[in-house]
């Protein structure tokens, strides 16, 4: 058991790590692009949190964790962390994920984070599509469950277009828009050990997203892409 212990603790990303790479990141968006984050007051100060938002395109990530008020370890897919990035995403604290299997490793990186009252980024969609949180995986049920960590609905827009290809970089000077909404949780009603407990969350929280990102096109006047990149993806839209 105390081995285990220790692999796992080896396994929670740096908070100075991620300090660094918004530090760096908010540099690089605001010098690139014109960047308008809205709604940060709603992301509390300290304590344990999931920010979660929708996922468009290639610098979501990056974006999310740079536009966050305070450093955000971000659980990213696993394809990313090659070469020339992986150092990148290492040193700044991001979380790998295999997606397409479970992923214990993953999974208890994102704990350690919010059980050290950290704040943690995660995209509950998995994959980058039109955004709309029609459909969300029950991950973030399961972290929320087990930590009762609040949830802030993000809305993303502009890092893809419609017409773009899911890896394509919008253009320079192009806007980019963070819209950070109120942090809520739900309650479980029966075991939470029992799927269709956890599926009843992942469905209450898909609901209070959805609502957040309604509201956030609203008031930017922003559109998501209508073209899924996501279909023909591993499990997405079969």
């Amino acid at each position: 058991m105390t081995t285990s212990a220790s692999a796992v603790e080896l396994r929670i990303p740096s908070a100075r790590g991620a300090a660094n790479g918004r530090n760096i990141g908010r540099w690089l968006f605001r010098g690139l692009y014109r960047l308008n984050v809205i709604g940060s007051e709603h992301v509390p100060h300290s304590g344990r949190v999931i920010v979660a938002s929708n996922h468009i395109g290639f610098l979501d990530g990056a974006l999310l964790f740079s536009a966050a008020p305070r450093p955000l370890n971000v659980v990213a897919k696993s394809e990313l962390f090659q070469p020339p990035f992986d150092r990148l995403l290492h040193g700044s604290g991001q979380i790998p994920v295999e997606y397409e299997a479970p992923d214990r490793a993953a999974v208890l990186s994102a704990l350690g984070v919010l059980e050290r009252n950290g704040a943690l980024g995660i995209f509950p969609e998995a994959h980058r599509g039109v955004g709309d949180f029609a459909r969300v995986r029950h991950g973030i049920a399961y972290l929320h469950s087990r930590t009762n960590a609040p949830i802030v609905p993000t809305a993303m827009f502009g890092t893809r277009a419609t017409g773009m290809g899911k890896n394509d970089l919008p253009k320079l000077r192009s806007q980019l828009i963070v819209v950070f909404g109120e942090p809520f949780t739900v309650a479980a009603y029966g075991d939470i050990d029992t799927r269709s407990t956890l599926a009843a969350m992942g469905e209450s929280i898909r609901q209070k997203l959805a609502d957040h990102l309604t509201h956030a096109l609203e008031l930017t006047g922003s559109q998501l892409p209508t073209d899924d990149v996501s279909i023909g993806a591993k499990g997405v839209n079969p």
